[in-house]
């Protein structure tokens, strides 16, 4: 089992760019391999690529990196636009969906895909430990307030997902909802992130 972290991007970024600086949270080199690719359709056990698929910039997997990386987007345009993320699909719960509706009523569009310019997305394995004590959690926590402190000045608008209880959140405070104790208890934490989540607190800007 693997815990996926997803920074949903809400502003303009070069999504090579971002994937770039992400690869260096992970400490990749040019020796670690990775794929720029636009996604293809599966049917019928046929696959192949429409116009309008999204792309996938991912590392190759098994490479011996904390966590796997992949960055979704689209070339110059939004990967899921307000109108697009409103639209019902085959996951929603539906009336007429039997299974779904009886227990859960009609969508109200609460677990749809968020409207966003890209997402990135770290995957790691449950049972992760480096040798500073941080757990797959721990780690997660640390990249999503590396990356944000890195679009915060910018002005690039950014949320992040708890695969743990499906909440988004915007800002750095509920991280420690997503660390089991490392991260909070490292001197980078108390210096670099507090001081954020604090001005949080205090209704200021992150």
């Amino acid at each position: 089992m693997t815990l996926d972290t997803r920074i949903f991007i809400l502003d303009e970024v070069d999504p090579q760019e971002t994937f770039r600086f992400c690869r260096g949270l992970l400490d990749a080199t040019d020796q670690h391999t990775f794929s720029d690719e636009q996604d293809k359709t599966w049917r019928k056990g046929e696959s192949f690529v429409e116009p309008t698929n999204p792309w996938t910039i991912s590392n190759s997997p098994g490479q011996g990196l904390p966590a796997w990386l992949m960055l979704h987007y689209r070339p110059e345009t939004p990967l899921r636009t307000p109108e697009q993320a409103a639209e019902h699909d085959e996951d929603c719960n539906l009336p007429g969906n039997a299974g779904f509706v009886a227990e859960w009523g009609p969508c109200d569009g609460k677990y749809h895909r968020r409207a966003c310019w890209l997402t990135v997305s770290f995957d790691t394995a449950y049972g992760y430990r480096d040798d500073r004590g941080y757990g797959c959690g721990d780690l997660h926590a640390e990249y999503v307030a590396k990356l944000g402190q890195w679009l915060d000045p910018m002005g690039v608008r950014w949320e992040w997902e708890n695969e743990f209880t499906g909440e988004v959140h915007t800002g750095y405070s509920r991280l420690i909802d997503l660390a089991s104790g490392g991260f909070e208890a490292s001197a980078w934490f108390r210096t670099t992130v507090l001081p954020f989540i604090e001005a949080e607190a205090k209704g200021g800007a992150r």
